[in-house]
């Protein structure tokens, strides 16, 4: 299957690595080529049997592959009130940072698709009030693939065996308002507008102009 990226590759990187169809989709895809990918990142978010499975598919996926696996365990809590997507994010971003700087400014790449920019596009322009979508680049972290649809990541698992695990916080819109947006809001607004991801194709690609000014 031919994925079309909005940027080119980097020579060699670490992939960030959760365990979901993205990102092991993701670092199947980029591990076809010999040496590209240096290591491979997951942040253990300390949740259960569920984070305990996502560490442990993982793991072994990147010693399958001869690369080195880098985690952290998260052993804090968000403050009182605090946003618990939000403080994740907040601990993920941090580690991902910080693995660059060791391995002097490597970029890590993230799996972010087209339906997440969709479903980011969504929130700001309806929640947030501003146009805008996920960008490439945040600091050492890049996201080449948001031109990918999720329903293809997830036949390109099928056809080559990849395994990956659910994440059950994806099922929960009563407590994540991601998954209430992922779940309720978007499937009916494909079906309002069928088109919605060409339209959303043009939000990345206005997204990098403007970023790359």
């Amino acid at each position: 299957m031919h994925f079309q990226l909005t940027h080119p590759l980097p020579r060699t990187c670490y992939v960030a690595v959760s365990g979901g169809a993205d990102s092991m989709v993701a670092l199947h895809w980029l591990a076809q080529v010999e040496g590209r990918v240096q290591g491979v990142v997951h942040f253990h978010h300390n949740t259960g049997d569920f984070a305990d499975a996502c560490w442990d598919l993982v793991r072994a996926r990147a010693h399958e592959i001869g690369c080195d696996f880098l985690f952290r365990r998260l052993y804090r809590n968000p403050d009182e009130g605090a946003s618990l997507e939000n403080f994740w994010r907040e601990q993920r971003y941090r580690f991902f940072h910080e693995i660059s700087a060791v391995n002097g400014n490597a970029p890590i790449v993230l799996a972010h698709n087209m339906d997440d920019c969709l479903e980011n596009y969504v929130k700001a322009t309806m929640v947030d009030g501003h146009l805008g979508t996920i960008p490439y680049r945040h600091g050492p972290c890049i996201r080449p693939f948001r031109l990918w649809k999720r329903a293809d990541i997830e036949d390109y698992a099928k056809r080559h065996g990849i395994r990956y695990l659910q994440d059950p916080s994806n099922l929960d819109h009563s407590k994540f308002k991601r998954a209430e947006l992922r779940r309720l809001v978007v499937p009916r607004l494909k079906r309002y507008n069928p088109g919605i991801y060409r339209v959303v194709q043009k939000a990345i690609v206005r997204q990098d102009k403007y970023d790359e000014r």
